[in-house]
């Protein structure tokens, strides 16, 4: 029912890491995306939710491939799960259950900081082009958020979710915090569409802020 893609990024000041998510069921921003100063985790297919939120605080003490397959290790229905993401080491891992539905398989670009993962979609050609989404828009967008919404906009126009789309989400760490890193569109037609506006909309607002002497804090 779903389609994601994480990516880590290294800059001067810190490390950026993202996920973007978009599914036909509603409100997939309050169950997939995870993220972390030490790393991304999505946990999507029949999810389970400790992957991502006790997968991201492993991360910290070890590669995520250690984090995860022991979670999964525990889990006994792991080959209903589908999990993905990288960690601040450099490390990137996928995995997809057997028991996945439709049409289901990952990708997984260590070198280039990215992993997609996705079940009942068209076919991998949606992976594929949520990569080249957040590839190619590298030299034009503004920030990491852009490219999630712009990878999730390519994988939707890939084929996406063979039931359609009502929900989609990304969820951003960075080394600075912004209102607009944490987006969700719980329920809607064109979710992604929609995921854009408010992106649009929250940026423009941080903006202002960012220029007000007394700023905005965050924990």
């Amino acid at each position: 029912m779903t389609f994601s893609i994480c990516v880590g990024e290294q800059r001067d000041r810190g490390p950026i890491f993202g996920v973007g998510v978009a599914t036909d069921a509603p409100a997939v921003g309050a169950l997939a995306p995870h993220v972390g100063r030490d790393g991304v985790i999505s946990t999507q297919s029949f999810v389970n939710v400790r992957l991502g939120r006790r997968g991201v605080e492993l991360l910290g003490d070890m590669p995520i491939d250690h984090a995860v397959e022991g979670l999964l290790a525990a889990d006994d229905h792991s080959q209903n799960r589908q999990v993905h993401g990288l960690d601040a080491r450099g490390n990137a891992f996928a995995f997809s259950g057997d028991n996945c539905d439709g049409w289901f398989g990952h990708r997984v670009r260590e070198d280039e900081g990215i992993t997609a993962a996705g079940n009942m979609l068209t076919g991998p050609e949606t992976l594929d082009a949520a990569i080249s989404g957040y590839e190619e828009s590298a030299d034009d967008r503004e920030d990491v958020v852009a490219g999630l919404i712009d990878a999730l906009a390519a994988g939707k126009a890939g084929g996406g979710d063979e039931r359609g789309h009502s929900s989609a989400a990304v969820l951003v760490t960075a080394p600075r915090t912004e209102a607009y890193h944490d987006l969700r569109v719980d329920y809607h037609d064109e979710p992604v569409a929609e995921l854009r506006r408010v992106y649009d909309a929250a940026k423009a607002a941080s903006d202002g802020f960012s220029e007000d002497s007394k700023g905005r804090i965050f924990d």
